[in-house]
């Protein structure tokens, strides 16, 4: 999730989602955390064998930011 909260009291959350499966043998040296056991819905790689720029197209905060994105210009302009 990402959130924004304006000093006027405004506040907006947005959800980003990654399915994946879980491996039971990690793979990959990048990233941290899950990533070497999550394998993205659609991905024969884990999280952790992926580019960072490919991570961030379909990470849960990467799509949590883009919605965002939006919504800051709707608000702030």
């Amino acid at each position: 999730a990402a959130a924004l909260a304006l000093p006027d009291g405004t506040e907006r959350v947005v959800e980003g989602r990654l399915n994946g499966t879980l491996r039971h043998t990690p793979s990959g040296t990048g990233g941290f955390g899950y990533d070497p056991i999550l394998q993205p819905e659609g991905e024969t790689r884990t999280c952790a064998e992926l580019t960072p720029a490919e991570k961030n197209a379909i990470s849960h905060r990467g799509k949590a930011f883009r919605a965002l994105v939006p919504v800051v210009r709707e608000l702030v302009g």
